[in-house]
């Protein structure tokens, strides 16, 4: 059987060269940020939102299961003369939660990096991500949504349907949560200083690694809350 770890590296080697660069939701969260943040940036992949992060004063630990895209994001860095300003560690998410004291970062940030988990461990790692961040830190998620009809309607054709929303595909697990599902494990956990928005990233070009196809809206739903 492939480990996770390993069908993240191939996935991560067959990123085409023109995606090489951070994201429009990276881009769009950053101002939010405060000035000179520790930003904990959860299933980072390559490392490219991590450097836009770094280069605009930042810090970050990148945390992903792939230690190919560990590699090239400490490439990444070391290339723009940064390797100071980051941290990598290999984690999956899968066997537990994140590898951090309470209360040690500004900002979390994710980008459709959670996609890969049932309800109940989707929000553990949410409250995980509470728990991590300092008294008003504030985090950035972003899941893919039922929204994108086309995705969807292929994952209910294509893969099993193990919860509401939630399919396994090959070996692999796939959630297209809700916006009612996402507030729902917010109430849960007892978050209440959060709000659960539509986002569309839109792009000459994005690739759709589950779907093996290019596209250019990819539709999100974004999570995003304070700790108290």
């Amino acid at each position: 059987m492939t480990t996770d770890s390993v069908r993240w590296d191939e996935i991560h080697k067959n990123i085409p060269p023109d995606l090489a660069r951070h994201s429009q939701y990276a881009e769009g969260c950053e101002p939010k940020f405060p000035r000179s943040s520790t930003v904990c940036d959860l299933a980072g992949g390559l490392g490219y939102d991590a450097l836009y992060f770094i280069n605009n004063g930042h810090n970050v630990i990148l945390m992903d299961i792939s230690d190919y895209a560990l590699k090239h994001a400490k490439k990444l860095a070391s290339e723009n003369n940064v390797v100071s300003r980051l941290v990598t560690k290999k984690v999956d998410f899968g066997e537990g939660l994140i590898p951090l004291r309470d209360g040690s970062v500004d900002v979390i940030f994710s980008r459709i990096g959670f996609n890969y988990f049932p309800y109940e461990e989707t929000r553990n790692l949410l409250a995980d991500a509470y728990r991590v961040l300092k008294t008003d830190g504030k985090a950035y998620i972003a899941f893919k949504s039922p929204e994108d009809l086309e995705d969807y309607n292929f994952l209910r054709k294509n893969a099993v349907e193990l919860q509401e929303n939630v399919f396994i595909e090959g070996e692999q697990i796939r959630s297209r949560f809700t916006k009612r599902q996402l507030e729902q494990m917010l109430e849960e956990i007892g978050i209440s200083d959060y709000s659960v928005s539509a986002y569309k990233e839109e792009r000459e070009t994005l690739r759709d690694e589950f779907m093996k196809a290019s596209k250019k809206v990819l539709y999100l739903n974004e999570v995003s809350f304070k700790k108290i």
